[in-house]
């Protein structure tokens, strides 16, 4: 018999306005080609979000949907103009921009960013080695910004190369967005790397990681998977440094959003009240200061 779902904060959103914004990433003429993206590519506002979660969520983070990448400040402002729940924001930032710097004042400037996003993906190593990427983070460190890191924890270079940044800045506070998405072969070294390069990430004290994005990797994954990979996170990081999120609307390639989160309820049965409380609200209020 499955429990009773409690209010949630989701900490990775993503709404889309298409008349207002670029978006060029769910043009179909566009980068990635995914066969099901039409199903995705259309306006998703707060209140689709509300009705999906059937009155159950308490607040969210929205994460950078492409509105406006030279300008993304433009994003924030249609964000905080239209949305009336308790929100949190985090913006795109180009981390290679000449601009970067009033960029990120400017983003400061507005009530919901408490975090930027640049995605590394394969570029990761290579990015976080430049002067011009590690001044950038530098300075969204000294505004009291977070950075969402977007990458494949299986890559080691990446790894030591984030960790070579946050010994240099050890107020920067870092978010992995997707942690999820695990090797696909539990007895594969790769699976060995991504735990232990967790385990390195987490013992600076200064990462979280969010539970997302398992559709990105394979649209019909399975709850025994989810269930081990998030065993595995649990025996290898802080409960503190781990959040439940959705990647909404991506997350519906698979299933309904409030079924995702009955799911997550389902397999944290084993885990105390406070422990849950943790991984459904309360660690995403203290990463992304949501009140």
């Amino acid at each position: 018999m499955s429990q009773h779902l409690p209010l949630w904060i989701d900490p990775h959103i993503h709404l889309f306005a298409l008349s207002e914004g670029q978006y060029h990433w769910l043009k179909p003429s566009n980068m990635p080609f995914w066969p099901d993206k039409s199903a995705i590519a259309k306006n998703t506002a707060e209140n689709d979000l509300w009705r999906a979660a059937r009155g159950q969520l308490a607040g969210f983070v929205h994460i950078e949907a492409g509105f406006d990448n030279q300008r993304p400040w433009r994003e924030i402002a249609f964000l905080e103009r239209h949305c009336t729940l308790p929100f949190r924001s985090v913006a795109c930032i180009d981390l290679t921009s000449n601009d970067v710097g009033s960029h990120i004042d400017k983003l400061k400037t507005y009530s919901s960013v408490r975090g930027l996003r640049h995605i590394l993906d394969d570029d990761a190593s290579s990015l976080l080695r430049r002067p011009d990427v590690q001044w950038g983070l530098r300075h969204m460190a000294a505004r009291g910004l977070s950075f969402d890191a977007q990458f494949d924890l299986a890559d080691s270079h990446a790894v030591r190369s984030l960790l070579y940044v946050l010994e240099r800045e050890p107020t920067l506070r870092v978010v992995v967005n997707h942690c999820a998405v695990a090797p696909l072969s539990t007895t594969h070294l790769a699976f060995k790397m991504w735990r232990n390069n967790l385990r390195y990430l987490a013992e600076t004290g200064q990462v979280a990681f969010k539970f997302s994005g398992l559709e990105m990797q394979e649209r019909n994954w399975q709850w025994p998977r989810a269930s081990f990979v998030l065993n595995t996170l649990l025996e290898t990081v802080e409960i503190s440094q781990l959040m439940f999120a959705s990647n909404y609307p991506l997350c519906q390639w698979r299933m309904p959003y409030e079924k995702l989160w009955q799911g997550y309820l389902d397999i944290t049965a084993p885990l105390s009240e406070e422990q849950k409380a943790a991984l459904f609200s309360l660690n995403a209020k203290h990463w992304y200061d949501i009140v």
